[in-house]
């Protein structure tokens, strides 16, 4: 089963093809967009597309991180993401974007704090712990100040996972997203409103 993997939801541009059965990685993209996802995204896919000869149709499902993080950065991955699931007729799966960027290091035993930078001295976050593989998400996604979030890395001794050990991993990211039921109805996870 081929999918597609979008996440915008930090200052890096993430695409990925990639096939379950084989777990095997047919494209990645992995770039720093900033603000400029909407200029990025479509370009970024179609040299997926053109590199290896797929259409959307070649597609089995897409799964998309969809929040929390960039307000701007979550519609333009949303919307991506909902066109190309509605076109190829396949179904959508979304994941909490702090697990999607971080889901490489949840392939090891450790308890993680993941961070996305917000304004205002603010950040998104949430904790995770992994034992033999299995991950539990001990606090989930929240919005709170960057002193909050060093409260809870010390409450928890745990390692920071931030823009500057981002890594994925499909295989992870597929496994903890889910499918969609209503395509029309799904909005990404903002945790707060825009200008907040």
């Amino acid at each position: 089963m081929k999918v597609l993997l979008i996440d915008t939801s930090s200052d890096y541009l993430y695409v990925s093809f990639y096939d379950e059965e084989l777990q095997e990685r047919f494209f990645y993209k992995n770039i720093i967009s900033h603000n400029n996802h909407s200029e990025n995204i479509i370009g970024v896919i179609e040299e997926g597309l053109n590199l290896n000869s797929f259409k959307l149709l070649d597609f089995d499902k897409v799964v998309v991180g969809y929040g929390p993080g960039s307000y701007t950065g979550l519609r333009v991955g949303m919307v991506v993401a909902k066109m190309a699931a509605y076109c190829a007729k396949i179904p959508l799966y979304v994941v909490s974007s702090l697990s999607f960027v971080a889901s490489n290091h949840f392939i090891n035993d450790g308890v993680y704090a993941v961070y996305n930078i917000a304004k205002k001295g603010h950040c998104y976050t949430k904790v995770v712990k992994v034992v033999n593989k299995e991950i539990t998400e001990v606090v989930e996604d929240k919005f709170m100040t960057n002193e909050e979030f060093n409260d809870l890395v010390k409450e928890y001794n745990a390692t920071i996972i931030d823009s500057e050990n981002y890594q994925i991993n499909e295989d992870v990211i597929i496994n903890l997203s889910n499918e969609v039921a209503d395509l029309h109805e799904i909005v990404p996870n903002y945790l707060r409103k825009a200008n907040s």
